[in-house]
């Protein structure tokens, strides 16, 4: 029975077709092209992906919603910037360079263009023969869920999360710098920063920092020094977007609702 489950309504929403042929008395099975966005959507769910997020792409990043000139010419190079690192991402890894993208105004894209870039690299670069791991989150929530594995009720130690995320192919660490900074804090930044640059892991990052701003905020400095070297900086615009794209949709949501 075909499902609404299936967004091309081929199957039951199961990614599966089922073939009869009731003259030559046989039946086969073949895969749905909805079983490529369902493997997707797991693997998205799987790196907390936040949901919003989950379906946009680098080409739907729109340069025309900033207002100002300079905030479009920055779009429009970050956007550039953010299909040729996918393009080359054998490169990339080879190098174990990253990206970060910065501007010190929130709002402004840096979330929607880092996890653009993830869903594209899991579209172009994911294989059964090469499976590519990815890992979301904000900083400030990383160190959340580490904190919480100290509770005795915890049955995650600390140091899965840390394992996991120091060794995952692609992480994103969104809004780094917002997080309240103690000793410890920067220790377990500096210990997972440490293994991707080593290893040549690649890691996305978002902030409202500079990198060398990042010293305000980590005196100690192995934080900036380890994303100077694993990281390309990429400057967004100094124009807030984010209630500009929450307009948008209420104005399109109203003229649905208006038909």
């Amino acid at each position: 029975m075909i499902s609404e489950e299936c967004p091309y309504r081929q199957c039951d929403g199961t990614g599966l077709i089922w073939i009869k042929d009731h003259e030559k008395n046989y039946e086969f099975m073949k895969k749905c092209k909805c079983r490529e966005i369902k493997v997707l959507e797991r693997k998205l769910s799987a790196a907390q992906m936040p949901d919003e997020f989950k379906s946009i792409t680098i080409q739907s990043f729109n340069i025309n919603i900033y207002e100002q000139d300079e905030s479009k010419k920055r779009a429009a190079k970050a956007k550039r910037i953010a299909g040729n690192f996918v393009k080359n991402f054998d490169l990339m890894k080879e190098k174990g360079k990253g990206l970060y993208l910065y501007s010190s105004i929130k709002g402004s894209g840096k979330t929607r263009l880092a996890a653009s870039i993830l869903n594209a690299l899991l579209k172009t670069q994911d294989s059964k023969e090469n499976p590519l791991s990815i890992y979301y989150s904000p900083t400030a929530d990383l160190i959340g869920e580490i904190k919480k594995t100290f509770s005795e009720e915890s049955s995650i130690r600390s140091s899965d999360i840390i394992d996991s995320v120091k060794k995952v192919d692609v992480l994103i660490l969104d809004d780094i710098g917002v997080e309240k900074v103690t000793d410890w804090v920067e220790e377990t930044f500096t210990r997972i920063l440490d293994f991707r640059l080593q290893h040549q892991k690649i890691t996305i990052f978002t902030s409202n920092l500079s990198i060398d701003e990042l010293d305000y905020k980590y005196p100690q400095g192995r934080i900036s020094s380890r994303i100077e070297k694993m990281t390309y900086p990429v400057h967004m615009p100094e124009e807030k977007i984010r209630s500009k794209l929450a307009k948008q949709e209420n104005e399109n949501l109203l003229d649905l609702l208006l038909e």
